[in-house]
């Protein structure tokens, strides 16, 4: 999640899941000993390809060597383990800070609470558990209880435009607040894309500005296969 949402949400959306996700990066050994070693997910790494399993999403790096940037995702976790999975986490990698110091963030209007985090590359990653899911299990934490990828910065220059792309071509409604200019989540809590303005800064307090990177996003809307890919942004239903 990037900012608070309001409280609104149009009815009749489709449930949207994130299923694939390929994204560019400048090196892939120190992201792959990453995965693997701090966030214990499956990983292989072959021919300037590493892929990670991260529940039901299957993401891809694909080596850039002159590539730079960095992107926001977000990983579902059970809605009653944001304690225990901020606990295993910070054992791994330092959490990131507000500017008044809050690593554990709770996000009323989404009924959620989150964790940031990095990974080498500089990319924004989310844990989050999102208590309207009701998915909560009980033991402790490690990666097998990562659900899926459920969110995936889409930033743009007209972030109400391509909102409204969204919602038009893949049948997906606004979440829970008005479309804004600045900021507008498009999707429900099992995949979101999440559109900033250009340059606005990724939460929280990172300095880390949102750009225009490649990116492909696979996934099924209650049985409706679709793709974003590009930049520019090209959406296929």
């Amino acid at each position: 999640m990037d900012a608070e949402g309001g409280r609104q949400e149009r009815v009749g959306r489709r449930q949207v899941k994130i299923l694939a996700l390929e994204l560019a990066a400048k090196e892939l050994h120190p992201l792959a000993d990453f995965y693997a070693r701090m966030l214990e997910l499956p990983v292989t790494l072959r021919r300037g390809r590493l892929e990670v399993t991260a529940g039901w999403t299957n993401m891809v790096f694909i080596e850039e060597a002159d590539f730079e940037g960095a992107y926001h995702f977000a990983f579902n976790i059970p809605e009653n383990q944001i304690t225990l999975a901020k606990e295993w986490l910070a054992q791994r990698t330092p959490l990131l800070k507000d500017d008044r110091g809050n690593d554990h963030f709770h996000h009323s209007g989404w009924n959620a609470d989150a964790i940031y985090f990095k990974d080498p590359a500089g990319n924004i990653l989310e844990l989050i558990a999102r208590h309207d899911l009701k998915n909560a299990v009980e033991g402790g934490f490690d990666s097998s209880c990562i659900v899926c990828v459920s969110e995936i910065g889409l930033p743009a220059q007209d972030v109400t435009g391509l909102a409204r792309e969204l919602c038009a071509l893949l049948g997906l409604s606004v979440f829970r607040q008005a479309p804004h200019a600045d900021f507008t989540p498009v999707g429900d809590n099992d995949g979101l894309f999440i559109l900033p303005r250009e340059n606005r800064i990724w939460y929280p307090n990172t300095g880390v500005p949102a750009r225009l990177l490649p990116v492909t996003v696979r996934g099924d809307a209650d049985g409706r296969r679709w793709q974003v890919r590009g930049v520019p942004y090209e959406i296929i239903a």
